[in-house]
């Protein structure tokens, strides 16, 4: 609301200046709001789903795809929930959870699609999520440059799952 605000006044200051805004001022606002939009369908998944990071990863992972199964979301509040699922499965990772490093590699996917469907580049998108950017961002270039990891063995689910 209060963006749309901000847009208002600063597109009414072009216009009374005689001047129209730049391709890139309009892009910036659009890609501000889309993080802001964001943002607190993130906060919700965190709040909602973060408790199972440590515990169980594929918890975890049913607890982020039962937030963007929910129904009437826009794109950027499924951007701001599978984005905190991407970040939730890199700190699964650190902590050396089995299946994380797919999990990762399945949210980084589905960020980066609606990413671009949306127009934002990294640093927005990275915004959406407070954290140091330039190490996320690194790690998602090698994730989705990577290949796809292999699933869990029966084996490996069963110790997994007992954790």
């Amino acid at each position: 609301m209060i963006l749309v605000f901000v847009f208002g006044l600063l597109t009414s200051a072009f216009v009374h200046s005689g001047e129209t805004p730049s391709k890139t001022a309009q892009e910036s606002i659009g890609a501000q709001a889309t993080v802001e939009h964001a943002k607190p369908s993130a906060t919700k998944t965190m709040h909602a789903c973060m408790k199972w990071v440590q515990m169980n990863v594929f918890e975890f992972e049913e607890c982020v795809d039962e937030q963007l199964n929910l129904p009437k979301q826009s794109k950027a509040e499924r951007l701001g929930i599978s984005y905190m699922g991407f970040v939730g499965s890199l700190s699964a990772k650190r902590y050396g959870s089995q299946g994380s490093d797919l999990l990762a590699w399945k949210y980084a996917k589905l960020s980066n699609k609606i990413q671009k469907q949306l127009g934002l580049k990294d640093k927005e998108l990275c915004a959406i999520v407070p954290g140091d950017c330039e190490v996320r961002m690194a790690l998602t270039m090698q994730i989705l440059k990577g290949p796809k990891p292999k699933p869990l063995t029966e084996a490996e689910l069963s110790t997994a799952h007992k954790h």
